[in-house]
């Protein structure tokens, strides 16, 4: 199929025949309905009653295979009609999109830059990335009408073979609406869809009708919820699906396991899947209280609730992505990467430091002319840390776990980036890198994050092979660096190069963790230690307020977030 096959479909034929379909049902009904008529004649006996009473039934058995293909015809044209008049929709808006920027899309389909202006610097580089997104959404939109092509011709073959019939002897209604369960458009399936692009799931999910959405959503919840490019909102109820039977699934299992130690009288090896067992439930637990724990600046708060972005629980660790607040619809969006010894059961803490980092940030914006301008910030774990813990220090010193971490950490920006309400231009994307994730992060902006992420923060941080902002694919001015001096064994492999050339000798903008009464007028604590930098100064009281505020690195963290670099306190 093409885009001219879509133009070509006619809902209004499909809307017509769901009318004349319905309509021959009535008549089927009326049928029955005189059969059953003829059959109670009052005073009818003998063999001829008997014999005309057995055709009856097998009319009425026909009647009702007639009826459920009735159902089956009348519902696949109604879905068909519905998805297809929302794939038109969807080819309508493209094209008004492509004619906005000077272009025009073909089938089958092409897209030709008609742009008569003249470019320089970055103009042709722009214009290529929106062509390439304009010919990325055709293509969605011509998968979905395959799929839907696909389907229509499954259920009509089967009416053909006589396959959607009723056999039970009930109702002509209950046979109706058990060949309109039997003929509802599939899920879509994409082969490979988790290998494509951020790109080309954003186009196809929003081609998508919102019921097949929703039929993914239940069928495929650990997909989904992990494919970058699907909104927020929709990952978020599909990894809570996936959650909720992960974490039943490893209770069944730890407790069989329970049962068999106890059997085994305390095997070693038995005891070791036990320990590691209980490990992966205590994450997943840690997972679900963090989604169920208060983030709101106070009572009038509507914006703060948790959103699960990432749930992956096969694999070393469990990885798991919690969002404060709606990225898609947040006008200032930050995204926290963790460092070593970081894993599931750490959410809870970097869940809460973000719901703290998202109050301090409303709190800036509040003061200086942004209220009403919504904030997310994403606590980060997508990624297998460097576990020196678990006797492998050499993990933190090299750069592999950087690097897997960092593929997985640029398609998930440039997915808040596409999947957010707010246009490009206008999106505030913040990426913070605290330790060896700030080497992620680094990574991550050199291998494509930066197409959307506008401002990053390495803070605590080892090193991040890149010592100028345009390394980073970032202008001049919009790369931080905020390490303490006492972070002592932090600074050592940053000046020895442990992670490229010493970010010391950067282009960034360094700033300060040093106490001091920040340009909000709170006196505020500095940082004494590896782990304080988002933290707040008290363990009591709602962190990130006035009664209980950031450090000095906390609050320049949340300047840069809402967009005022100038609060932020540069280092002497």
């Amino acid at each position: 199929m093409d885009l001219t096959d879509i133009d070509n479909w006619d809902t209004a034929a499909l809307d017509g025949l769901v009318a004349e379909l319905n309509g021959r049902f009535t008549s089927v009904i009326d049928a029955d309905a005189m059969l059953r008529k003829v059959a109670a004649t009052p005073g009818w006996k003998g063999e001829g009653a008997t014999a005309a009473g057995g055709s009856f039934r097998s009319v009425s058995t026909s009647l009702n295979d007639e009826a459920a293909a009735l159902g089956a015809a009348s519902e696949l044209a109604r879905q068909t009609s519905t998805a297809v008049g929302e794939l038109k929709s969807a080819l309508t808006l493209l094209r008004a999109d492509a004619s906005d920027a000077d272009m025009v899309i073909h089938p089958p389909p092409t897209v030709d830059d008609v742009s008569q202006m003249d470019m320089t610097g970055e103009e042709p580089t722009e214009r290529e990335k929106t062509k390439q997104h304009l010919m990325i959404r055709a293509r969605a939109l011509v998968v979905q009408a395959e799929d839907i092509d696909n389907d229509t011709a499954t259920v009509l073959r089967k009416i053909v073979a006589g396959e959607i019939a009723y056999p039970e002897f009930g109702s002509l209604t209950e046979a109706f609406e058990s060949g309109r369960a039997g003929a509802s458009l599939t899920a879509p399936t994409w082969p490979n869809m988790d290998k494509k692009s951020p790109e080309e799931i954003d186009a196809w999910w929003r081609a998508l009708p919102e019921a097949q959405k929703q039929q993914m959503i239940a069928e495929h919840p650990g997909l989904i919820g992990n494919l970058d490019g699907v909104d927020a909102s929709s990952r978020d109820v599909a990894n809570r699906i996936a959650l909720a039977a992960q974490t039943q699934r490893v209770e069944a299992e730890l407790a069989a396991l329970d049962r068999a130690y106890i059997g085994a009288r305390g095997q070693y090896a038995l005891a070791s899947r036990l320990a590691a067992k209980r490990e992966e439930l205590d994450g997943l637990r840690a997972i679900n209280t963090a989604l169920g724990g208060d983030y709101r600046v106070d009572q009038n708060d509507t914006g703060a609730q948790a959103f699960l972005l990432t749930f992956q629980p096969d694999g070393k660790e469990t990885k798991a992505a919690v969002a404060v607040g709606n990225p898609d619809r947040a006008r200032h969006v930050s995204v926290t990467v963790p460092g070593v010894n970081t894993e599931a059961k750490s959410i809870g803490t970097m869940t809460s430091e973000a719901g703290a980092l998202r109050r301090e940030t409303l709190g800036i914006l509040a003061s200086t002319g942004g209220e009403g301008e919504a904030v997310s910030t994403v606590a980060w774990i997508g990624y297998d840390t460097p576990d020196v813990n678990d006797g492998a220090p050499w993990e933190a010193l090299g750069d592999g776990k950087a690097k897997a971490g960092a593929d997985s950490l640029a398609d998930f920006t440039r997915s808040l980036g596409l999947t957010s309400d707010h246009p490009e231009d206008e999106q505030h994307l913040v990426l913070n890198g605290h330790s060896y994730g700030s080497t992620t992060a680094s990574l991550a902006l050199q291998g494509g994050a930066h197409e959307y992420v506008d401002d990053t923060v390495f803070y605590g941080s080892p090193g991040v092979y890149a010592n100028t902002s345009s390394q980073l694919g970032l202008e001049y001015g919009h790369a931080y660096l905020m390490n303490d001096p006492d972070d002592r064994w932090i600074n050592l492999a940053a000046s020895e190069g442990v992670h490229g050339s010493n970010p010391f000798a950067s282009d960034f903008i360094q700033l300060s963790t040093e106490e001091r009464t920040t340009a909000d007028n709170v006196h505020r604590d500095g940082v004494d230690s590896h782990g304080q930098y988002s933290r707040a100064q008290e363990d009591q009281g709602i962190p990130g307020t006035r009664e209980n505020p950031l450090r000095v690195s906390g609050y320049n963290l949340a300047a840069i977030l809402a967009g005022r670099p100038e609060l932020a306190d540069r280092a002497e």
